[in-house]
């Protein structure tokens, strides 16, 4: 549906860099320095000594500016970085009330999901990452997480998380389900029985999907029950790069939107498959239609728009 093509195309339209996905820890790259009548927002400039004016004369008011409008901009990135703290915070509440966690092994829980984040981003570099390479390293990670668990809780606290694992894993499959359904009718209006019907197969094929992902995966991803904080990627990152996942570096962005708008419409066809006997004739109509409009436009999207 709509929420389920439009996502890994913007990845694909910005150039798809995979390297975000496990960057975000390292050092940001230094960026060049522009040109000269071409001034940098929120940065204070650094005049070199041959471009200070004999005798010094005070800096003009304009030149004070972008010192100034950096002040709002801090305080906004403070505020942002108190809200992911305060998120992450309320997410390892949540999971010592669900399986019975000591203040000791919240502890040693922190130390242990940032210890595998940080072997996650070892070694990268600014240049494009292959997409199976990426998913490699958040395997290694979300191991080295189950492994560090294993030791972490009692038997007990591990048959509570496995049960809020598997809480989480059906709320992923119905939440996927509804939005979805919310989607089709959008496009086009739905009675009662036809809502059950669709919501059902729905429900099959996101539970299909879900369990094509390898179970530990979970634990690295935005939606696990480990409050991961926001270094952790999305479940749409992980099947865009699962769909991009043949050892290709993403050197060619016009490539990879080609490859994603491909996979898209295998899975559009696979989920029209299962809900094309569910609608009438016009309402099948007024779907393939929405759809061949969606990727009208995404066909336009060349490189030249980037």
């Amino acid at each position: 549906m709509k929420r389920s093509i439009v996502l890994p195309l913007v990845t694909a339209v910005v150039g798809f860099g995979l390297g975000w996905l496990v960057k975000p820890a390292a050092e940001p790259a230094t960026p060049k320095s522009p040109p000269a009548a071409a001034p940098v927002a929120n940065a204070t400039p650094k005049p070199s000594p041959a471009a200070i004016p004999q005798p010094a004369q005070p800096a003009p008011a304009e030149h004070v500016r972008p010192a100034a409008a950096s002040a709002p901009a801090t305080a906004a990135a403070e505020r942002r970085e108190k809200l992911i703290q305060a998120k992450t915070a309320a997410k390892m509440q949540r999971l010592a009330e669900a399986v019975g966690l000591s203040e000791a092994q919240q502890t040693d829980l922190t130390k242990l999901i940032a210890a595998s984040q940080k072997a996650a981003s070892a070694g990268q570099s600014g240049q494009p990452v292959a997409a199976n390479e990426v998913l490699d390293q958040f395997a290694a990670s979300a191991a080295a997480l189950e492994k560090g668990l294993a030791s972490l809780l009692t038997p007990e606290q591990a048959a509570a998380f496995d049960d809020l694992r598997n809480r989480e894993r059906d709320n992923r499959v119905e939440t996927t389900a509804q939005r979805e359904l919310g989607d089709l009718t959008e496009i086009t209006d739905l009675s009662a029985d036809q809502r059950d019907k669709v919501l059902g197969q729905l429900r099959k094929v996101s539970a299909s999907e879900l369990a094509a992902v390898p179970a530990p995966l979970a634990l690295v991803l935005d939606s696990s029950v480990l409050p991961l904080g926001p270094l952790a990627p999305s479940a749409q990152s992980i099947q865009t790069l699962r769909q991009l996942a043949d050892g290709q570096t993403p050197e060619d962005p016009a490539a990879l939107h080609a490859k994603l708008i491909e996979s898209q419409r295998r899975q559009l066809e696979a989920r029209l498959a299962l809900i094309k006997d569910i609608l009438t004739p016009a309402q099948l109509a007024q779907y393939q239609a929405t759809v061949a409009e969606q990727f009208a436009i995404h066909d336009r999207m060349t490189s030249a728009h980037w």
